[in-house]
């Protein structure tokens, strides 16, 4: 199974996607330091926030999660919902799905020439036998709704902080996770979808002197072209990772050490590629990855 995060990690180095995702098991992800607010537990903290606001404006209910245990983290997640409840507090559209979780079968394609395969054990493009396995995409749509004119579309919330660019209409427009949502969505609904609306919550200040604020959400249409282009992409990826794993199994995998510190970014595990793996670093900064995407029971829808 693959979902646009482990591409994305494996595009940036494969020995990050080894730490994450295979290294003892499960993958290892930094532990969060006492009252530290990490993007990656604020975003979790805001989805949860979040599928209770739409599901209550759908009217289906759930109980609300657990408060974070991190006062901190609470605290900002708080703060940023008032105010999205206030910027948004109707939507003018029929909402269909909340936080879906989905697994879709990925077509098969020749892992010689990457032509879509017709007959499984056989390329008509190269005329190369095929031995290739089908890789199943996953993922969550945040929000699927109807608009006035009756048509799906989907909605991703994304949080970053308050400077931050890195949800910037530019990065969007090339990203390949509308692309690839659009082609599974409308593999779920057995229906034309719309359009990816990427709406982004940006965080307050450090200091919390300036609140949250809430741009235009961005529209992205995408074309064929571009749809069919991304699912072969994803595919060629995961026929990367597999071959990884065949040849390095549980061994530190190559790495691309040009992406290790990037504008003022360092890698989670830089300090461990950099200077070695100590029993004690492993003790106090890392821990065993938990699972994201809850996809027990989740049936495989076949393209």
């Amino acid at each position: 199974m693959i979902d646009n995060s482990a591409a994305n990690e494996f595009r940036t180095c494969p020995l990050l996607y080894f730490e994450n995702r295979e290294a003892e098991g499960t993958g290892l992800e930094p532990k969060s330091q006492v009252n530290e607010v990490t993007p990656l537990g604020l975003g979790s903290r805001l989805h949860e926030n979040l599928e209770e606001y739409y599901q209550e404006l759908k009217g289906t209910p759930i109980a609300l999660y657990p408060e974070s245990p991190n006062e901190a983290l609470e605290n900002e997640a708080q703060m940023i919902m008032t105010a999205y409840k206030a910027k948004y507090p109707v939507e003018e559209f029929e909402i269909v799905d909340v936080e879906r979780t989905f697994k879709v079968a990925l077509p098969i394609f020749c892992p010689h020439c990457y032509t879509k395969v017709v007959h499984y054990n056989w390329c008509d493009e190269c005329h190369k036998a095929l031995y290739t396995t089908q890789h199943i995409y996953t993922g969550k749509i945040d929000v699927v709704f109807r608009d006035r004119d009756g048509i799906l579309n989907i909605m991703d919330h994304k949080s970053e902080k308050r400077r931050s660019n890195s949800n910037h209409p530019k990065k969007w427009a090339a990203t390949d996770q509308a692309s690839l949502y659009l082609w599974a969505a409308s593999k779920i609904y057995q229906e034309p979808i719309g359009n990816f609306y990427v709406n982004v919550l940006k965080r307050p200040s450090d200091k919390l002197q300036e609140g949250p604020i809430f741009p235009d959400r961005q529209r992205l249409e995408r074309t064929q072209e571009q749809i069919d282009i991304a699912v072969r992409d994803i595919v060629f990826i995961a026929d990367e990772i597999e071959r990884y794993k065949a040849i390095f199994g549980k061994n530190l995998w190559p790495s691309n050490r040009q992406n290790c510190s990037i504008n003022n970014w360092d890698c989670d595990y830089y300090l461990p590629h950099t200077f070695g793996w100590d029993p004690l670093i492993r003790e106090q900064k890392f821990q065993k990855k938990t699972e994201y995407l809850k996809l027990a029971g989740v049936p495989i829808i076949q393209p």
